[in-house]
């Protein structure tokens, strides 16, 4: 029963180090996301496609007015370097 404790606690903690190293992929041109005014959170859908290292970047891609640039959803609680 031990031996099934310990191998339980080394499962949980390989998959906690999995979750941590994948929140540190997002690369510098994954910083900001655009979201058009009929996808995304607001709209119906859709996935955000993470791929301008700056808001400007965003904001230049933006094919109608009401599309706008948001900040990728992984680096949330991330410090900003």
């Amino acid at each position: 029963m031990n031996k099934l404790a310990i191998a339980g606690a080394l499962i949980a903690a390989f998959a906690a180090v999995q979750d941590a190293s994948a929140q540190e992929r997002v690369r510098a041109n994954e910083r900001f996301c655009p979201e058009s005014s009929g996808s995304g959170r607001g709209g119906g859908g859709g996935s955000l496609l993470c791929r301008y290292e700056s808001w400007e970047q965003c904001m230049a891609s933006r094919t109608t007015p009401g599309d706008r640039c948001m900040l990728n959803p992984r680096l949330a609680g991330q410090p900003i370097r």
